[in-house]
């Protein structure tokens, strides 16, 4: 073999050895960083609906008949179909600021440690080093809102690599008013166990978040804000839940509804502190305008419109349709006032609004056609009655007047300056924002989702007696989805 032959082959043997050592000796660290939030609305189960810490019955949670013994109140530690805390509150709130979650798992290295600055304050927050492992790799942190730098070193020896990245730290804060629109009415935690074992006659007791006011996280409320809270990590979201069936301007949201002890903007102040509201939804005017009163008075009397009210906030005028009429028309003013109240203008220890907050107005939802789009008839209500019921109250572009036939084949001219929707769809004059939606989605569609449409029913029929008669003419669990969908694509445009 020639000389140069020979060292070429021992080059060649000498290669691999060469570059094991360097390898060995010179390891290789690499600093990659992420961070989410941690969710504040919990579901521990997955089951679609918000998991609380205010106490879980004993057993039966879900059945007809759940235990009365309540266990694991106040001991954070969300538990399937566990109550809102309080009855309203999705998850705790702490001045500290909120749970972040750090991530250097892709990072490569023996040690790694933080360094969080905000901003703003120029606060700093130091992680303590940790070992660097698939167990350890993740740490958290509770910072307040704002905007951050997050600096991650990695270290192994004496070699290390460090990256930053920019953050904000943001909390959506979500307070829900109203009325059984919002509350969930008709839709306990266990809901399903009545649809399919409970009637008139069973021994079904509701599950409900709060007994008083029939409040339940199957409410669209309750559904937009855990959906809200699934569609982005780098925000999490809290729900302050204060809706009560049966709730008016002035007895629930401005006064005291009676039952209750304080006005919802009260328990929410008392819930939140000072803490910076970003959304408001508020479901309310149903029952300002006597909405009970009508489907009272439309299922006992025949030409209900011209009937004198039989029960409810409306038996002082002398026909139906005087009522709502005289009602609807107060109810620019009554949204004017809370828009006052929430603004502090009026309601100088009210809740605090963020800069950027949305006010966001739910429609009612068209409870009055069948599956093929045709004005309803249900029980003793005639298609006359619907269709007088949803041009005075539910039509957010209502027509003129509208031409009702009497039993006796008379036709009387009823005149409609407004309506419900429409009042609702006007506070934009306020910078509300209405969820139009909430009503779009059954009142122009195709297919209708009243109270008489079958299968195809967004709504509870009259439920006769038992723990369940209030349930009459409100969402049904498909139709609380609907409501919680129309919610969401409004909030997720609010905060855009």
């Amino acid at each position: 073999m020639s000389k140069s032959r020979l060292l070429i082959t021992s080059l060649i043997a000498c290669l691999p050895l060469s570059v094991a050592v360097v390898a060995h000796s010179v390891p290789q660290v690499v600093a990659k960083a992420s961070w989410s939030m941690v969710d504040t609305i919990k579901d521990v189960n997955n089951d679609g609906f918000i998991d609380g810490d205010g106490g879980v019955p004993k057993s039966g949670a879900l059945s007809i008949n759940p235990s009365v013994q309540m266990v694991g109140e106040g001991n954070h530690i969300a538990q399937p179909h566990e109550r809102l805390i309080g009855g309203a509150l999705s998850w705790y709130l702490s001045q500290a600021g909120f749970p972040v979650t750090l991530n250097a798992c892709e990072s490569r290295g023996s040690q790694y440690s933080w360094t969080l600055l905000n901003t703003t304050t120029q606060a700093v927050t130091s992680i303590a080093t940790k070992q660097l492992t698939k167990a350890t790799c993740k740490t958290h942190a509770t910072l307040p809102e704002g905007s951050y730098t997050f600096t991650l070193n990695v270290t192994a020896g004496t070699t290390n690599a460090t990256v930053t990245i920019p953050a904000t730290v943001k909390n959506i804060l979500m307070v829900a008013m109203g009325d059984s629109y919002a509350s969930g009415e008709g839709n306990p935690r266990n809901v399903d166990a009545w649809l399919t074992q409970g009637g008139p006659f069973s021994a079904f007791r509701p599950y409900w978040d709060n007994d008083v006011c029939h409040r339940s996280v199957h409410g669209a409320p309750a559904l937009a804000a855990l959906a809200l809270e699934k569609t982005s990590a780098l925000t999490s979201v809290t729900l302050v839940d204060v809706s009560c069936t049966g709730a008016t301007v002035r007895q629930g949201i401005l006064g005291v509804q009676p039952g209750t002890g304080q006005t919802q903007i009260a328990l929410a102040k008392s819930l939140i502190g000072e803490q910076p509201v970003d959304l408001v939804s508020i479901s309310i005017g149903g029952n300002d305008i006597g909405f009970g009163s009508v489907l009272s008075s439309c299922l006992l009397n025949a030409n209900c419109p011209l009937s004198k009210p039989t029960s409810g906030a409306l038996q002082s005028y002398p026909t139906l349709q005087a009522g709502v009429s005289d009602q609807t028309a107060k109810l620019q003013a009554a949204y004017s006032e809370i828009a006052n109240c929430l603004s502090k203008r009026t309601c100088p220890s009210g809740i605090n609004l963020a800069p950027t907050a949305s006010v966001l107005p739910t429609m009612y939802p068209d409870l009055a056609r069948n599956s093929n789009g045709a004005i309803c008839s249900y029980l003793s209500m005639t298609q006359q009655d619907f269709t007088w019921a949803r041009a005075a109250i539910l039509n957010p572009t209502p027509p003129s007047e509208v031409a009702y036939t009497t039993t006796s084949q008379t036709v009387a001219s009823l005149p409609i300056t407004s309506s419900l929707n429409r009042q609702i769809t006007n506070t934009t004059a306020l910078g509300w924002k209405p969820v139009l939606g909430s009503w779009t989605r059954s009142g122009d569609s195709a297919m209708g989702h009243g109270v008489c449409a079958g299968t195809a029913s967004w709504t509870f029929g009259v439920q006769f007696g038992g723990q369940m008669s209030s349930a009459s003419f409100h969402p049904n669990p498909q139709g609380q989805i609907e409501l919680g969908k129309a919610l969401l694509e409004a909030a997720k445009i609010a905060i855009a």
